[in-house]
């Protein structure tokens, strides 16, 4: 499974500091449900799926993608 999560999405500040590549290990956390990153000491949180999805590391796994458009993420089971 292929979930796109385009740049329209994700808020400005998120936007700029992804564009400027200070965002580093990027991760879904299943707690809050969502995409985090960090930049510096500062977790911040990329995308929330709650609106869309639950998301569950029980029975896949995932690869993250990122474009100049969008950040793909790829289940695979």
């Amino acid at each position: 499974m292929l979930i796109t999560i385009p740049f329209s999405s994700i808020s400005e500040k998120v936007k700029e500091l992804y564009f400027a590549n200070k965002l580093k290990s990027f991760g879904i956390d299943y707690q809050p449900n969502a995409l985090m990153a960090w930049n510096g000491d500062e977790e911040i949180e990329v995308y929330n799926f709650t609106k869309v999805c639950k998301l569950d590391n029980r029975f896949c796994s995932y690869e993250l993608y990122f474009g100049p458009t969008e950040i793909l993420i790829e289940f695979t089971y």
